[in-house]
Parts: structure tokens; sequence; C-alpha cells
């Protein structure tokens, strides 16, 4: 097989998604970049079979379609996102910041992106503990009506899907990443592995605020309304 006979270098100038494919498999392509893949097999004990089977597997797109979700109910929606977040944090940001830190260049994303990515973090984890929990309560006051849906109602009253969506809409995060990867001009496959991965998040990242933007908030507002009204209803009986 021809794969086997390129190097690790001319594989991920090709398609850097490889350059994650062989990470995952203990390889990292800027340390044998000259070497062909079949001799790093050899060293590492590697089968042909389970390389190509990584090729394949992180070259497949796992995303559900625009259509697709627009089908589901909120709360596959919401576990959806809640998987994306994962992804994010246990997988593709950890792997840039690998890449960053064995890039022996000086350069300013170097410092920059370690701190949007624990404030990146941050935002995930409010976001899912207010706004995914808040939902997720309004789904379930839908429900036959308890004394304590009632109370929790009542504590998060303050809250408004309309007015953080509002502000969810101005959110770019990325703005200042993409800037400083546009300033630095740097042919090497290293550098160009590492904005390819970043501009490959920040369209993932993109679809993720699509799907909020226009298929998780319009259609939670509208449960919000028909809930305030079932619970100003209950208020007057009672």
């Amino acid at each position: 097989m021809r794969l086997f006979d390129r190097t690790l270098a001319s594989l991920v100038d090709e398609n850097f998604i490889y350059a994650r494919a062989l990470n995952c498999l203990g390889i990292e392509f800027y340390q044998y970049p000259n070497k062909k893949l079949s001799e790093i097999c050899a060293e590492k004990g590697l089968k042909r079979e389970q390389v190509v089977q990584s090729f394949y597997l992180f070259n497949k797109s796992h995303q559900f379609s625009f259509r697709e979700l627009q089908h589901y109910p909120l709360e596959i929606v919401i576990e959806y996102l809640k998987h994306t977040h994962h992804l994010f944090i246990k997988d593709k940001l950890p792997y840039i910041v690998k890449l960053l830190n064995n890039y022996e260049s000086e350069n300013d994303l170097t410092l920059v992106f370690p701190e949007f990515v624990d404030e990146f973090i941050e935002h995930i984890y409010e976001e899912e503990d207010t706004i995914f929990h808040y939902i997720q309560h309004l789904l379930e006051f839908e429900k036959p009506i308890l004394p304590h849906k009632i109370e929790s109602h009542l504590k998060l009253s303050h809250l408004s899907l309309s007015e953080i969506h509002a502000s969810h809409e101005e959110e770019d995060e990325l703005e200042g990443i993409r800037n400083l990867i546009e300033d630095r001009n740097d042919p090497s496959i290293h550098w160009r592995v590492i904005t390819n991965e970043i501009k490959a998040f920040d369209r993932e990242m993109w679809y993720h605020a699509e799907i909020e933007n226009k298929i998780l908030f319009p259609r939670a507002i509208h449960l919000e309304e028909k809930v305030n009204k079932l619970f100003q209803e209950i208020s007057r009986q009672n």
C-alpha cells in the first residue's frame, strides 16, 4: 500500500487530520517528519490495519445535520451540544495546546491560546449549569405539576432566555486567535497543522453556535413563554 511508503510530513501535508490520528496512536509527526509510515509502524509495533482504521475514523464526519437536529426533541439537542462540549474539552483543545507546546518558534499564540482555553471551558460549564439546566427545568415543568416544581420555577424566574440569546449571538471567542494566525507567516508543516486545527475548531464552533442560536434558543424561548403562562394560571388558582 503506497500510504506506508510515504513520509509522515507528506501525509500530514496532504491532510492535517492525519496528524491527530497519528497522535492517538502515540506518534507525533513533528518528531519523525522524514520517516516513512512503514518504518514508524515497525518501530512502534503498530499493525497496518490499525493505522488505516485510525485514519479512516478521523477523516469521517460524525456531525448531525441541521435538518436532523431540527426534528429531534430539545432533550436530544441539549445532549448533542453537551457531547460536543465534551469533545472540545477532552480532545480537540488539548491536542491544539500540545501542538503549540511542541512548536519551537516563539509566537504569541503559545501564550494566548491556553488562556483562551481556560476561559472557554469556564464559559461552557457556566452554559451547562445555567442555560441547559434552566431549559431542562422548563421541560420538566410541562409534566404533571408538583409543589417542588413551582418552588424551583420561582427560584429560576429571574432568568430570561431572550436576553441570554441576544448576548449569546454577539459572542466571538476566537476573534483574537484568528488575528494572530493571520499575522504570522510560517510555511512549516507544524505551523500549518496548528493553523488548520484551529480553523477546523473555529468552523465547529460556528456550527455549534448556529445550532444554539437557530434551533435551541428559538424553541426554548417558545417553551419558556408557554411555561410562564402555565405558571401564571397556577398562581391565580392558588
